[in-house]
């Protein structure tokens, strides 16, 4: 017998014997509801909590979701009707005479006792008092909630309650999301609980300021979709109905997803990590133009950023001893309460201390001393510049330690400089974030190179705060980039493989870039909760009582995509890295398996019995399996279009001086496209030659070069990209080139990660209204083994422009994007 009908078998047996039996004596029984009348009083104390407050109606709505009865809820200086149970929620003076009190659980420690005649729901909250709304009809009511951050044991002690021992779930913040029995009478009991949320930090990021777009980021359609609104109307239909105004609605759908989160219990400790200096650029660098980033300006301190480059540096210089005095100036500043200056990155008690966002180090004699001492390495993570950054924050750690003793500095490790750094010993003030793959589950490679990362610091830092930056974001973040539809990443086993390793290891939580689909929110919730609980137990518990009648196909369904997508077996022989288009649509979602999958949606479909279980369905069909549909279509559609072709003339050897070719005699690329289609809307033209032993390329838009953008690193720079190879498939070469000239040639498939690409090349924003760039490559560098006249070769060229305007991507050959070398175009070089 499920607890449930246990415990409505034994409601009935209570009414039977008034109440009063020996069989309740013994279990201490409470009665919260009989035919649909209310048994039991929610009290609270008289000044409540914010977080009580909340835990109370929270209590209320739910079991007069299960019974019909509204339970009343009093302060604790009021009366309870006699013959009534108590249910007391936070602490308050009934509590305090009971001899429990908040201040004697640990941090996001909860009790749920169970007492003769009562019962007992409390943890340790903070102490903010002040009124909070709950009504429904108010769109803005979540604005006096407490923060997801704030100390809230008691709203946990109530969510775990209610899922415990009323067979309540949360499965998503729509509409549909939340399940609950359905019986007039309410009678609980059971064993007593004492815990808190097995890890301590549970950060989903930016969707918790703006938690209304969760089903946004739990989607997998990109932005502005109309999938996005239909996929609403689903979800929210009767919240829609009823705020017809567009503001009011969008908050009103906020506070029904930010409830979500409440549930799930996300938030918890206060603590942040991420790249911390970008706010030096306008304090220390140059006045900005807008007003009011001009009122940043401290004083040009060109020292305090990174050598050896044009224009504005990509970096700091993390051996110079006045950045890192303002450094230690902007923490102390932070700790002492005067605030955090512009774009540093605080919580709570750390203080981050992170580059910015790219490998591009200083090139000062001191920095590059302290990089030399390590080799480079083709994975994503790696340690090459472990000792260098994480010698930089010693300095400022100990310096921190001195004056803010309890204080924590927060840290990344990640990319060059996420292994466990050689010859320093960290101060123990320092916190440590691991960035770590954590989708990518049919990559034994970086799977195993990430576990190698994660051990070669929680071996040796057993006692220092280690937390986690886990990227959810892939496959579904390429995907959208590159303006195609991926196969869905689910990975429900994974997550909890990952996870319980994580917790053997004591890591305090992770911060989530990116979301998954419904299915990975929930149980990724779950574990972070509880993480010694089966991933198929919860499986089992989400299919059966979300979809109902239509669970079994349902989970055979999931569990199929899953297999499909974490299974190294079924990519191409060699793929490593993120998925791509064709990885996704001719080896995961191929026509068999998508009719597979097919037969299994009919199937859900034809099985639904309740509305709301069609909607679920519905919900998922649209979500998902209409997303792999046209996903597929599309690519097989795009594969059919026609690349971009050119015949590359011969011209007299200009003995590799690009200025002396007659460029008029070149090949004309026009016809560029947006990425994402159409004409594009910039002028822009490449011309093409070959001298017999050398490209020759010119590449030239009409612009005025004042307003092209030069970061110091290409990447993040106006550039133009030329994309070269032998066949449309790797390996592929790129080459990529800023406005000052600054270049970067990368290899893609092959052994190492770059490309000696020989190339002779001029950047040229001289004149007023043009900015040219010719370049020679060598044909025997061009792609591995060599070019001659006469050979057919793969090739496109793209202009990207800066994501500080508003990144745009404009290619040559049709339908492509970067890094999509089956759309490269065909370009013959002639004898």
């Amino acid at each position: 017998m499920s607890r449930w009908s246990l415990c409505a078998a034994l409601c009935g047996l209570l009414a039977l014997q008034g109440c009063s039996g020996l069989l309740r004596r013994k279990q201490h029984v409470v009665l919260m509801a009989v035919n649909g009348q209310p048994s039991a009083t929610i009290v609270i104390a008289k000044e409540p909590t914010k977080v009580a407050q909340l835990a109370a109606f929270e209590l209320q709505h739910h079991v007069k979701l299960i019974t019909g009865a509204t339970l009343p809820i009093v302060g604790d200086d009021a009366k309870v009707e006699p013959d009534t149970d108590r249910i007391l929620v936070g602490e308050s003076a009934a509590t305090i005479a009971l001899r429990l009190k908040a201040e004697d659980l640990r941090s996001q420690e909860y009790l749920i006792r169970f007492l003769p005649r009562a019962l007992v729901l409390m943890g340790r909250d903070k102490d903010e008092r002040g009124t909070v709304k709950y009504d429904e009809s108010d769109p803005f009511r979540f604005q006096t909630w407490p923060d997801l951050f704030d100390e809230q044991g008691t709203l946990y002690a109530v969510y775990d309650f209610l899922e415990r021992y009323c067979d309540v779930r949360w499965y998503s913040p729509t509409e549909v999301g939340t399940v609950a029995p359905r019986s007039s009478s309410l009678a609980v009991f059971g064993r007593d609980v004492r815990r808190a949320p097995a890890f301590a930090y549970r950060d989903i990021g930016w969707p918790m300021g703006m938690s209304e777009v969760y089903n946004m980021v739990s989607s997998l359609w990109p932005p502005k979709s109309p999938q996005l609104e239909e996929i609403d109307k689903l979800g929210y239909a009767d919240l829609q109905k009823r705020f017809p105004d567009r503001w009011q609605y969008i908050h009103a759908k906020r506070g029904m997803n930010r409830l979500f989160l409440h549930r799930m219990r996300l938030g918890g400790e206060r603590y942040q990590a991420n790249h911390s200096f970008y706010g030096y650029y306008p304090r220390f660098w140059e006045k900005a133009a807008d007003p009011k980033q001009a009122e940043l300006f401290a004083g040009k301190k060109p020292e305090f950023f990174a050598q050896g480059y044009d224009g504005q540096p990509p970096q700091m210089c993390y051996t110079n001893e006045g950045f890192i005095a303002q450094v230690v100036e902007d923490a102390r500043d932070y700790f002492d309460g005067k605030g955090k200056k512009a774009n540093a990155v605080a919580f709570g008690d750390f203080f981050a201390l992170v580059p910015m966002d790219n490998g591009s180090w200083c090139k000062c004699d001191a920095c590059q001393a302290e990089l030399r001492r390590a080799a480079k390495s083709d994975f994503f993570s790696n340690g090459y510049a472990s000792g260098y950054v994480f010698g930089f924050a010693n300095k400022v750690a100990k310096a921190i330690k001195e004056s803010h003793p309890d204080k924590f500095l927060a840290t990344l490790a990640y990319a060059q400089y996420g292994y466990y750094p050689r010859g320093v010993r960290l101060e123990p003030n320092i916190a440590v974030q691991l960035c770590l793959q954590i989708r990518n589950t049919y990559d034994p490679a970086i799977q195993d190179n990430d576990l190698k990362f994660f051990k070669s610091w929680v071996a040796r830092e057993k006692r220092r705060p280690i937390y986690l930056w886990l990227y959810y974001c892939f496959p579904q973040e390429v995907a959208t980039n590159g303006q195609w539809y991926c196969f869905p990443g689910f990975f429900a086993h994974g997550i909890e493989r990952w996870l319980k390793l994580y917790h053997r290891y004591g890591v305090r939580g992770a911060f989530f870039n990116g979301w998954g689909q419904d299915v990975e929110n929930y149980v990724t919730c779950k574990l972070l909760d509880d993480p010694t609980q089966s991933v198929d137990a919860v499986l089992d518990d989400y299919f059966q009582g979300y979809y109902g009648a239509a669970a079994e196909p349902m989970e055979q369904l999931y569990l199929a995509i899953e297999e499909t997508y974490s299974n190294p077996a079924n990519y191409p022989a060699g793929f490593s890295g993120h998925q791509t288009k064709q990885a996704a649509w001719e080896h995961l979602g191929t026509e068999e398996r998508m009719a597979r999958f097919a037969e299994l949606m009919a199937a859900a479909k034809q099985a639904a019995a309740t509305d709301a279980e069609k909607q679920r369905v519905a919900l998922f069909e649209k979500e998902v399996w209409d997303y792999m549909v046209e996903g597929r279509a599309k690519y097989f559609a795009r594969a059919k279009a026609p690349v971009g072709k050119a015949s590359v003339p011969r011209l007299p050897d200009a003995g590799g001086d690009a200025a002396k070719i007659d460029w008029a005699k070149a090949a004309v690329l026009t016809g560029f496209t947006r990425r994402e289609g159409g004409a594009a809307d910039r002028r822009l033209e490449a011309r093409l030659a070959h001298d017999g032993t050398r490209l020759c390329v010119q590449l030239e838009e009409k612009i005025d070069p004042k307003t092209l953008v030069t970061d110091g690193v290409v990447w993040a720079s106006d550039d133009w990209e030329v994309f070269v190879s032998k066949q449309p498939s790797r390996p592929y070469r790129q080459l990529g080139v800023g406005p000052t000239g600054a270049f970067e040639a990368l290899a893609h498939g092959e052994d190492g990660n770059t490309w000696d690409s020989g190339v002779a090349l001029k950047s040229d924003t001289s004149a007023p209204d043009r900015w040219t760039i010719r370049l020679t490559f060598p044909l025997d560098k061009l792609v591995p083994g060599g070019a001659k006249p006469g050979d057919v070769l793969r090739l496109n060229v793209i202009r990207v422009i800066s994501a500080k305007g508003g990144r745009q991507v404009y290619v040559w050959s049709p339908e492509s994007n970067v890094h999509e070398p089956d759309r490269f175009g065909e370009v013959t070089l002639a004898p």
